[in-house]
């Protein structure tokens, strides 16, 4: 569960306010307010070139907003660091690099609880020093379905297994935020449903963003569904409100793999 027990101050863990990005004469984003409720899955759809990751960018602090602000909790974080984001308790998942191939799955996840230590990321600290995390470590690879492999190296792991100790490494954090950016890219039918059991799972007490092309695992997941094109919001509201709306459907449910 998240460690922060501290009282939201807005009904909305994440929102942007009239946020706009533009490259050098092109908008990418064009004035998105969004609103993403407290503890529910909340998923951003639309066509390739629509601005989900641009969004996504924004959001996690990679890129700065040319105009419009962005809050985490009801605070301004619209000129913080990726860092500072992270730490606030937002954290981007699929993107972790604490996720090292030549490291076991139990080794993966003490790097990424060491800074619970107030040392992340030292790898000189002793053995017995880095075995008290070994409990927590083993929690959290359980909670993934990973139990069974702690001692596998992580490039030993077929795909869908790989993203699912990304998903761990990220709950390492303890994230009241997670930010997931499709998560089921490039995976089985299998991996699919499992990925998906998995965060239905972890999102208990969390709020998740969550970018998805898979709309039969956003149909599954979601509470609520904002769709993107060409930059601006199109549709929000719940699937089968968007999934019934000419305008989405023209722009995006039309299309057989996006």
């Amino acid at each position: 569960m998240p460690s922060a027990d501290r009282a939201p101050n807005t009904d909305y863990a994440i929102e942007t306010r009239n946020v706009t990005k533009t490259f050098k004469g092109f908008t990418a984003v064009d004035d998105v307010s969004l609103k993403v409720r407290h503890g529910t899955i909340h998923a951003l759809i639309g066509p390739n070139g629509a601005g989900k990751s641009t969004m996504f960018n924004l959001i996690t602090k990679f890129l700065e907003p040319t105009s419009g602000s962005i809050h985490l909790d009801g605070r301004d974080i619209t000129r913080d660091k990726p860092a500072q984001i992270a730490r606030a308790g937002a954290v981007r998942s699929f993107q972790i690099s604490s996720v090292f191939p030549n490291l076991t799955l139990l080794e993966n996840i003490r790097v990424a609880l060491q800074r619970r230590m107030g040392n992340s990321y030292h790898f000189w600290e002793s053995q017995a020093r880095l075995d008290v995390l070994n409990e927590d470590a083993r929690r959290i690879l359980a909670e993934v379905g990973l139990d069974d492999s702690e001692s596998v190296l992580a490039s030993e792991l077929p795909y869908g297994r790989k993203r699912l100790l990304e998903l761990a490494t990220t709950l390492a954090m303890e994230p009241r935020v997670m930010l997931l950016d499709e998560p089921m890219a490039g995976m089985g039918t299998g991996d699919v449903a499992r990925v998906a059991n998995i965060i239905r799972k972890v999102s208990q007490g969390r709020t998740v963003l969550m970018v998805e092309h898979n709309l039969n695992v956003v149909a599954d997941l979601s509470d609520r569904i904002t769709v993107l094109q060409q930059g601006s919001v199109l549709a929000e509201g719940t699937y089968e409100e968007v999934s019934t709306n000419r305008q989405v459907r023209s722009a995006y449910m039309g299309e057989s793999d996006d």
